[in-house]
């Protein structure tokens, strides 16, 4: 027992000892923290599980949402193809009823122009016969003279005959019957020329008969042809009017479809729009769930009613700029703000029918609001910016 206290307390076994004892606790303190650190890993493990199970999940449910979106669109085009079908099919009914009715128009007044030609055509008709029956009238009146005046010539011819016997047998009476030949042969140049006169009206009688009976059979003829006109414009009347009525029937049979077809396509872009907006809500809460280095810097984003609504824009302390819409639609690059003036450059994304490099006035109120002015080739004219935190500017 002496000789051992004696050892311990030789240097070299002291300080061996002293070694030991501080390498078991060296060993003892380092353990304690390979646990305590080993703890925390599996916890940050078990967290980075989590958070991939729900990516995972997310992800999944957002390529369900982009098949549905997809099935929604390409059902919307076929909607759209079939409401231009039914638009263009009702224009073209619309089209052919509009000539149908002006085609009907022009025949109801061709046809009501024939009707008073074949009215003026009948009543010259009616003349014409009228004047007919006056020249027959008149030439059965000249025939009765010229039956007269060739009876009073007989008359005439047969006393001259007994004038010329009575000559022969009684020749006291020459005197007598030379004055009654001389006055009866007056009388009968007379009658001649009576007769003759007669012949002649009753030869332009005849005539003027003849030519009215040319111009009757004339207006008899124009009649009939008026009268066919008449009825072939109203079996085409008929016709058109058939027509427009299964015009008519084409129209209140595709106007109904029409409306229907209207009504889905608003349907479905509401539903399109409500389908884009949720994956956009949801692709913005994913990127904000997910860890990433932030750049410091200054977010700003309109709050404006409009098309520009959820434009945000954030200038970051490097020179580097992000925007973004409602949509999720983003650029980056870089920016430069001087002289009142706010430069955009070396983007990369597509934002709408924004180009670059883009330069837009800019004026920076006490009040945390960028106002851009108006300038050519600058999206961002006539907007105000305000000033929000990082997080709202990611919402």
């Amino acid at each position: 027992m002496t000789d051992m206290s004696q050892r311990l307390r030789e240097p070299l076994t002291l300080t061996l000892l002293v070694l030991a004892i501080a390498g078991w606790l060296a060993f003892l303190a380092f353990w304690v923290n390979s646990s305590g650190q080993t703890q925390q890993l599996q916890q940050q493990l078990a967290s980075a599980s989590s958070e991939r199970d729900a990516l995972t999940a997310q992800l999944a449910e957002r390529e369900e949402t982009a098949g549905a979106i997809d099935a929604a669109r390409a059902e919307l085009i076929t909607i759209q193809s079939d409401l231009d079908a039914a638009n263009t099919a009702l224009e073209t009914v619309n089209t052919d009823l509009e000539a149908r009715n002006g085609e009907l128009e022009t025949l109801s007044q061709e046809l009501e122009t024939r009707r008073q030609e074949a009215a003026g055509i009948e009543e010259q008709a009616a003349a014409a016969q009228e004047q007919t029956q006056e020249l027959a009238e008149r030439q059965a009146a000249l025939q009765s003279e010229v039956q007269n005046s060739n009876r009073q010539l007989q008359d005439v011819g047969a006393r001259l005959e007994e004038a010329r016997r009575q000559e022969q047998t009684v020749t006291g009476h020459v005197a007598q019957l030379t004055e009654e030949a001389a006055t009866n042969t007056a009388s009968l140049a007379e009658t001649q020329s009576d007769l003759q006169s007669a012949r002649e009206e009753l030869t332009s009688a005849r005539d003027e008969l003849t030519t009215v009976t040319r111009q009757s059979q004339e207006a008899g003829a124009q009649v009939q042809d008026l009268l066919g006109q008449v009825t072939d414009l109203e079996t085409r009347r008929e016709t058109l009017v058939a027509d427009i009525e299964g015009y008519q029937q084409q129209l209140t049979t595709l106007q109904p479809q029409v409306e229907e077809l209207t009504r889905t396509l608003a349907q479905r872009s509401q539903e399109l729009e409500t389908v884009e907006s949720d994956i956009a809500r949801n692709t913005i809460a994913t990127e904000a769930s997910e860890p990433a280095a932030e750049t410091a810097g200054n977010a700003y984003a309109v709050e404006a009613e409009g098309e520009a609504n959820g434009l945000a824009i954030t200038l970051n302390d490097d020179n580097s700029f992000e925007l973004r819409d409602r949509l999720n639609r983003q650029v980056s690059g870089r920016y430069e703000l001087s002289d009142g003036a706010l430069v955009l450059s070396d983007a990369s994304g597509r934002l709408g029918s924004a180009s670059f490099p883009m330069t837009c006035p800019v004026t920076e109120r006490d009040d945390n609001r960028l106002v851009l002015g108006e300038s050519e080739g600058c999206a961002l004219s006539s907007l105000t910016f305000e000033r929000v935190q990082s997080d709202d500017a990611a919402q």
